[in-house]
């Protein structure tokens, strides 16, 4: 039995802290998830909070789950959909809102760290600049490295199209990074 099997045994079983373990490790990663469908912080929240709860439900239900984390996404992005519907308006991005959660310090420099920080930050911002269904999918893949196949079923699509759009994603990427270097440049040598 894996881990997450004997955690949720556990949760069934009324050990109230084995919920928290099953899900804490999640909860960093499903609120960038919810974030990159709703761009608000309060709506990604929400989303993540009903997650929670459904989570909490489905396996008190005995509700059979043989890959928690791929299924705890699928969650979240169902339940992010849902409140993106219901609210059928467009949300104003506010960056400055949007930290990254969790960065494991190794021996690196703290000049390095900052580096890293601000260079994965700046590529989540590259991100939100593109469609959401071509940066979701990338985001699962490089960011919670969930494999292809386990993002098709996050995303209830099929596996050509999960490939499609991130083909797709990166290209769009890829113009998105060159368009904004060369900004950098003219800024640069205009002395701005």
């Amino acid at each position: 039995m894996g881990k997450d099997q004997d955690l949720i045994e556990r949760i069934r079983r009324g050990e109230q802290e084995a919920f928290s373990l099953l899900v804490k490790p999640l909860l960093s990663s499903a609120y960038k998830t919810a974030y990159l469908i709703l761009k608000s912080k309060e709506h990604a929240e929400d989303a993540l909070q009903i997650a929670l709860e459904g989570a909490y439900i489905s396996i008190m239900k005995n509700k059979e789950m043989t890959n928690f984390k791929s299924w705890f996404y699928s969650l979240v992005y169902s339940r992010s959909i849902d409140i993106y519907r219901k609210n059928h308006r467009h949300i104003h991005i506010d960056l400055d809102d949007y930290r990254e959660v969790q960065m494991k310090i190794t021996t690196e420099s703290a000049q390095q760290v900052a580096i890293n920080k601000e260079n994965k930050a700046e590529m989540l911002r590259q991100f939100m600049k593109l469609k959401r269904d071509q940066s979701l999918p990338l985001f699962l893949h490089y960011y919670e490295d969930l494999s292809v196949k386990d993002i098709a079923l996050v995303l209830n699509e099929n596996i050509i199209t999960i490939k499609t759009r991130m083909k797709r994603g990166k290209q769009n990427l890829a113009k998105i990074m060159k368009e904004s270097n060369h900004f950098l440049q003219e800024v640069k040598a205009n002395g701005i």
